[in-house]
């Protein structure tokens, strides 16, 4: 695994957490570990099931396992650009509308931490807007 071999400088770590590199610094890869990037990258459900990782309740970190409709979509979404869903609600793939995202702005590049709930309304409103502005300038 590629994080096991790399060693970071308190320096070059993100919060002081050493599984995590700040952006910008640059590291020397081995001929193994770039390998395995490009494998990764060509294998997204290799990827996922090697290093992706989450908090179980009752077994605490393990490695996330996908159902197999999961793996079939990552796959999907890996092999094609413009992919739809229909889908049920509470399928294993939805996120809580108070989950916290990071979004760039384009114009200034200014970071704000903002709720999946509230990045839906401005994302409403700007919309509401634009379709009101056409509506003025046909």
């Amino acid at each position: 695994m590629i994080s096991d071999s790399v060693s970071l400088s308190q320096s070059q770590c993100y919060n002081g957490n050493k599984k995590l590199k700040k952006a910008g610094i640059s590291l020397q890869y081995t001929k193994d570990q770039i390998e395995e990037i490009l494998h990764c990258r060509a294998d997204p459900i290799y990827f996922i099931r090697n290093y992706v990782k989450i908090i179980n309740l009752d077994k605490g970190l393990m490695h996330f396992l996908m159902y197999p409709f999961q793996e079939e979509m990552v796959q999907t979404f890996h092999d094609n650009r413009f992919v739809l869903c229909l889908l049920p609600r509470q399928s294993g793939k939805c996120c809580d509308i108070n989950t916290i995202i990071k979004v760039r702005n384009k114009l200034t590049g200014e970071i704000n931490e903002l709720s999946i709930g509230d990045f839906y309304e401005m994302q409403k409103d700007r919309r509401d807007q634009q379709c009101l502005q056409s509506l003025k300038n046909p």
